[in-house]
């Protein structure tokens, strides 16, 4: 893999012993810092781009690289959630990496679009990752286009790798009766959380003891920046009064009693989930699961049942609808069998 990373310099190392290593290092030159991953490895091409990412450069005019500082100074690129920033400056530093010094008049070029969808498909083993990077490259370039800095978006309306609707994917009844029954308790109440307020996953772990009122929790989302305010089900009640009796800052804690990070999480869940032997559906999954059974059994229309979960969920509620309808549910006979089977459950 490092041979893929322009720039990382290897040096053949003899050691005191007599033996001999090879010492990699983000690049040539006096104060280049050493990369400690094993090479080949996702954690060493993360390791030079964190090293990378901010060292200073001379980028040239007229280039992509130019294109890309200048589109992080946006005010809307400043105004996208921390999170979805460090995401894109992630893609962007892979990017820079092979179009740092890709003219612009190129980009316009007949056959740059194939040239952009060759490099997307060298990530193939990793289809949702390489569309995330293609999608950043192609907003780049809308970007470029609305600013009237290019004539065209060779990127435009182009096919993904990896099918990222995920329609019809929720959680089984067995599946939602082994994690609620089996699973570790610091886990079984993240999902609980997730299921009864229909929050993302960064919400649901930041969510503030001090929102609860002791009926009424409120959540101010991180990605969209709607506040939303969620009557506490008979389920989570108990979660969030113990949150507020021990006085803690967040209603969840992992096993220390600590708060939770993205990442902590994240492993612990695909440590539970392997423990657990449920497969095919993701924590993300628990949001839809819980949108698509609140639709077939709420016992209202089906505008009233748009408008209730919308103002749970902190979608409109046109995105409301278009996630149960593209996303979610696939027509009536699907409502009907999900509606049969949580009667039974």
């Amino acid at each position: 893999m490092e041979g893929k990373l322009v720039g990382v310099h290897k040096v053949n190392v003899k050691l005191a012993g007599g033996g001999a290593e090879t010492y990699y290092y983000a690049w040539r030159g006096k104060g280049a810092p050493r990369i400690h991953a094993k090479p080949g490895t996702k954690a060493f091409t993360q390791e030079f781009m964190r090293l990378t990412r901010d060292r200073q450069k001379t980028v040239v005019d007229g280039t992509i690289g130019s294109l890309i500082d200048d589109f992080r100074k946006t005010a809307g690129y400043q105004k996208l959630a921390p999170s979805t920033r460090r995401d894109y400056e992630r893609q962007f530093a892979t990017i820079r990496l092979k179009f740092e010094t890709f003219p612009v008049p190129a980009i316009e070029a007949r056959g740059s679009r194939r040239l952009f969808i060759d490099w997307r498909d060298t990530m193939r083993e990793a289809p949702r990752s390489a569309d995330m990077h293609i999608a950043l490259l192609s907003r780049l370039f809308a970007w470029a286009k609305g600013n009237e800095l290019i004539l065209r978006n060779p990127l435009e309306s182009v096919e993904r790798l990896h099918d990222a609707t995920r329609r019809d994917i929720i959680w089984s009844n067995e599946q939602l009766t082994k994690l609620l029954a089996d699973a570790t308790p610091h886990l079984r109440d993240v999902a609980l959380i997730a299921l009864w307020t229909m929050q993302r996953q960064a919400d649901v772990l930041t969510m503030p003891t001090l929102a609860f009122d002791g009926e009424r929790t409120s959540i101010k989302q991180g990605k969209t920046g709607a506040r939303v305010r969620v009557v506490a089900a008979p389920d989570i009640l108990p979660i969030l009064g113990k949150a507020k009796r021990e006085e803690r800052q967040r209603v969840l804690v992992n096993s220390y009693g600590q708060n939770w990070t993205s990442s902590g999480f994240r492993a612990s869940w695909r440590k539970e989930m392997a423990r657990l032997k449920i497969t095919g559906v993701t924590f993300h999954d628990l949001r839809g699961t819980a949108i698509t059974y609140a639709y077939a059994n709420l016992n209202r229309s089906h505008d009233e049942k748009i408008k209730l979960i919308a103002e749970i969920s902190g979608h409109s509620a046109e995105e409301a609808e278009s996630i149960i309808r593209k996303h979610y549910l696939a027509g009536q006979e699907v409502i009907d069998a999900i509606g049969r089977g949580t009667k039974k459950a």
